[in-house]
């Protein structure tokens, strides 16, 4: 389902479960939109742009070595940000299919900033209903590991690792 701007931050600070209790991970990619990064925040698209290192490269209005800042005007220019990516999950690996940013590769080259971190606490009753689901994930992908592969094998060595990282 789809939720607004303030129940993203408001499960940001308080954390956000889905109707089995597990922790719900979001992400919000380019928010506000780059090119109106700098109207909406200006404060924050200053402070970004103050924090980057090396800025000769990396100032995207007057970095002397950004070789983007020297394309002539009128050329298609690359997107240089700021862009803001809000996400949360959590510091544990809880299972499956958890991962705020999938691995991936960029286009060009990127600086990451990490502006601020919260903590959610989760209640007992929350890590039991976890503790649970992690459990019946885990055997799930073992029994999905013993079905046999095209050569009539069993996977017995991914049972191995997974017991390992037990």
């Amino acid at each position: 389902g789809e939720i607004n701007i303030h129940q993203l931050f408001t499960g940001y600070t308080n954390g956000r479960r889905d109707w089995l209790a597990w922790p719900q991970i979001l992400k919000l990619k380019d928010w506000p939109p780059s090119n109106l990064f700098e109207e909406q925040l200006p404060r924050h698209c200053a402070e970004f742009i103050s924090s980057l290192p090396f800025k000769e490269y990396t100032d995207p209005h007057k970095g002397s070595l950004n070789l983007a800042v020297k394309l002539p005007n009128g050329s298609l220019k690359p997107d240089l940000g700021p862009k803001t990516y809000i996400a949360y999950g959590f510091p544990q690996e809880l299972g499956r299919g958890d991962s705020v940013t999938k691995l991936h590769c960029d286009m060009s080259d990127a600086v990451n900033v990490l502006t601020h971190i919260a903590e959610v606490k989760l209640d007992s009753d929350q890590l039991t209903v976890i503790e649970k689901l992690k459990q019946k994930h885990l055997e799930k992908e073992k029994r999905e590991l013993l079905g046999d592969d095209q050569d009539g094998e069993t996977n017995v060595d991914m049972l191995n690792i997974i017991h390992l990282l037990q």
